[in-house]
């Protein structure tokens, strides 16, 4: 069976979403889809009609960022028909502008033991990692509450886990992707470094370089004689740190995505830019999806819509503390920095990692409107943290430099929603992914494909069930 594909191969005009702050596009080929004539795909060679004793389901995948594409595409090997839809294929979203590091050794949740006692400290510090908008401040306050009420040692204790399991196979699993995209270089296994001012600092973070060890992370203590052999462009007044030699990373977000969606379309899968309206439990068991190009109805539904997630899931009775987290990032064409890996100044919460396209520098943590412009504070403070890191970094002008901002979509106790909704398994939840989504989309597209084959799910996803707000969330 082909399916047929409602959009037009061109070039983009413009990337309009999660937008670059200097207001540039990017020059890459790329594609969009838009409203079309009719093209149908020719079907992967070999491709079979449906996998082994799995039923064939038509299913509609809410969201084409990573998980949601990665999900489209796993679906497919299935043999189920899919369409996978966005209201924007070519959206600057946080699956693009990420900081490109697969952490299979994160199973430290954002809120730990003692955090709160740095949080005034990180407030009234203008180029601190953490900012809220004056006017989100009441907005948040109940989410905050959560994620201090998740960040006891009896929670952590509980979610570090439900973290390794969705993260200590990716390494592995984006080898695989990479050698079936035939795309082995967007991805590398390279380690990573992150560096600290101090042994103080470094201290600081002890709980969760204890947390590590007991789930048998990789890591190593390093100076500043092995930080400087390491990667010798870091600056003098980082002396401290630890190296993690099982970690990698993506050289190209962008690319990979592109990748993977025309693996989606060579697969025979569909791609619908169209918005989600409204999702309603058919008496068949199938869904209507209400979308701008018109209605659907299929047998299983698939919400991967990051940062707007929460509000599908409330149609359905599920009340999900879903908040975006705006991170942001700077991207130095002609930086004059030569790393082998990523980079983290542990005390900043940025990231630096080399990409195809220059140096991207990213972090930050900053509540507001998910509407809200990007704020040039926050773009301020991620030049200053990068010229510290690299004493060298040429930092240039907006023709050789560009920004953005996109929003996480984050959850109180660092863990995403998985698994079915209150309407049952022809909707299954797979957002909430936070600052790990690139690394945690793998093992979540690997569940998803076995919710909807009714398989036993490849990991336990009772920690990461909708319900586990309760009703009021």
């Amino acid at each position: 069976m082909v399916i047929r594909i409602p959009f037009a191969w061109s070039r983009p005009a413009a990337y309009p979403g999660c937008v670059y702050g200097d207001g540039r596009m990017q020059d890459s080929p790329g594609f969009s889809a838009v409203p079309g004539p009719s093209v149908a795909p020719a079907p992967a060679p070999g491709h079979p009609p449906a996998a082994a004793g799995i039923p064939r389901a038509t299913c509609l995948v809410v969201g084409a960022g990573i998980v949601g594409t990665l999900s489209a595409l796993r679906l497919l090997q299935q043999g189920h028909a899919v369409c996978l839809v966005d209201s924007d294929f070519e959206a600057l979203c946080c699956s693009t502008g990420n900081a490109g590091s697969v952490s299979a050794g994160s199973v430290v949740p954002l809120g730990m033991p003692g955090l709160w006692k740095q949080v005034p400290r990180w407030l009234i510090d203008p180029d601190g990692p953490l900012s809220i908008r004056p006017e989100y401040a009441g907005r948040i306050a109940p989410w905050l509450l959560r994620f201090l009420q998740a960040s006891t040692p009896d929670r952590v204790a509980r979610i570090a886990p439900a973290l390794h399991a969705l993260n200590a196979p990716s390494i592995a699993l984006y080898r695989e992707l990479a050698d079936a995209l035939g795309a082995s270089t967007l991805f590398q296994a390279t380690g990573q470094l992150q560096v600290y001012t101090s042994e103080q600092a470094r201290q600081k973070d002890a709980g969760g370089w204890r947390l590590r060890q007991a789930h048998g992370v990789a890591m190593q203590p390093v100076e500043r004689a092995d930080i400087q052999a390491l990667e010798p462009a870091v600056g003098a007044q980082y002396t401290h740190g630890m190296f993690l030699p099982d970690e990698g990373m993506v050289t190209d977000p962008r690319g990979l995505l592109q990748r993977l969606r025309q693996a989606v379309v060579q697969a025979g899968g569909e791609l619908l830019q169209a918005r989600v309206q409204g999702l309603q439990p058919q008496a068949d068991q199938g869904m209507r999806v209400e979308t701008t190009h018109g209605p659907r109805t299929v047998q299983h539904v698939v919400v991967a819509a990051g940062a707007w997630s929460h509000r599908l899931a409330a149609q359905l009775g599920d009340r999900v503390p879903l908040q975006p987290q705006r991170g942001y990032h700077v991207v130095f064409e002609d930086s004059g920095v030569a790393l082998k890996r990523p980079v983290v100044a542990a005390e900043a919460k940025c990231f630096a990692t080399p990409m195809d396209m220059g140096l991207r520098v990213a972090g930050t943590v900053e509540f507001g409107r998910l509407d809200a412009p990007p704020s040039p504070r926050r773009t301020q403070a991620l030049l200053k943290h990068s010229q510290a890191l690299f004493p060298g970094l040429r930092v240039g002008d907006a023709a050789t430099r560009s920004t953005w901002m996109g929003c996480r979509p984050c959850l109180p106790d660092s863990l995403p929603v998985i698994g079915p909704s209150k309407a049952g398994a022809r909707v299954i939840y797979a957002f909430g992914h936070g600052h790990l989504g690139l690394t945690q989309a793998p093992m979540t597209a690997r569940v998803v494909a076995d919710l909807v084959a009714g398989r036993s799910p490849a990991i336990d996803i009772q920690p990461y069930r909708a319900a586990r707000f309760g009703a009021g969330a």
